[in-house]
């Protein structure tokens, strides 16, 4: 069955001791799928971290949980991209430097900062999850926003498969076979119906993603001569992160946040009757 075959490859969840296929032909037809299965337990693991913790906390459980489920398989491709694509050297010595298993400067801060952005996001779901009572009605958008952004980041890497392969026979190639224009528009379909469902937000996502997309790619193609599987990994990781920042709920305002906020704003009149008679006593007026 090829969704087991995608969940072995893409994730750390139990599949059973039966092998796999040898190759990833029609493995990435179920991407989306991995993606919506994976931002379920994420939203799960977040709903249940938010009954006890702090939101800051929570946020960085959630992006534990998400690089246990995922084996942190498209990290990788983050660090290769942050020490390929942005130093200066031709692309031949860039798909060197992406090829090479040491960790660089740049990856590392790549590193750092996709998975900081990761949990601030996720941290502020579990915040409004939170202030909407963290009750069954509650989890519903924190449970869309996850999915959401599982299955639009993997819906992106058919985008991808467009632009052409920079490396001849690697991974990126491979994860293009058995995939047809029919797989790309059930994927498209995916996509946009999972956006729908998120209302403005998800439609807020999907432009963001777009845009993230398209200059990712376009630095791919013009660095590298093409795509490869870390730049496919990239894009996962980095359209995860800007899908997970459009926040479900609703949104505490200031009376929520501060309980004597209420108080003080009913004393602006007040206050200003007061400054207008003092100003008729001393004549100033």
């Amino acid at each position: 069955m090829m969704l087991r075959a995608a969940l072995g490859f893409f994730t750390r969840l139990p599949i059973g001791s039966a092998p796999l296929p040898p190759t990833f032909r029609g493995v990435a037809v179920w991407l989306p799928v991995v993606g919506l299965i994976i931002g379920a337990l994420v939203s799960l693991a977040l709903g249940l971290a938010a009954q006890l913790l702090p939101a800051s906390l929570c946020g960085v459980i959630g992006c534990l949980v998400w690089v246990a489920v995922t084996g942190g398989l498209h990290l990788d491709g983050v660090a290769d991209c942050g020490d390929g694509l942005i130093v200066e050297a031709p692309p031949a010595r860039r798909l060197e430097i992406m090829k090479d298993s040491r960790l660089g400067t740049f990856g590392g801060a790549a590193l750092f900062f996709i998975l900081a952005l990761k949990a601030a996001a996720l941290g502020a779901l579990a915040g409004t999850f939170q202030a909407d009572g963290s009750g069954p009605d509650a989890f519903a958008p924190l449970l869309l926003s996850c999915c959401l952004a599982g299955t639009l980041a993997r819906c992106m890497v058919f985008a991808a498969m467009r632009v052409p392969s920079a490396r001849p026979g690697g991974l990126g190639e491979a994860l293009h076979e058995g995939v047809t224009s029919r797989h790309e528009l059930i994927a498209l379909a995916i996509g946009l119906g999972i956006c729908t469902v998120n209302g403005v937000r998800g439609l807020y996502a999907l432009a963001i993603a777009l845009l993230a997309a398209y200059l990712l790619l376009s630095a791919a193609k013009k660095r590298l001569g093409g795509v490869t599987g870390d730049v496919f990994g990239c894009l996962v990781e980095l359209t995860e992160c800007v899908a997970c920042e459009t926040r479900g709920g609703k949104q505490p305002d200031a009376e929520i946040r501060d309980p004597e906020y209420a108080p003080r704003r009913d004393l602006v009149p007040a206050a200003r009757n007061l400054c207008a008679r003092r100003a008729v006593c001393s004549g100033t007026v």
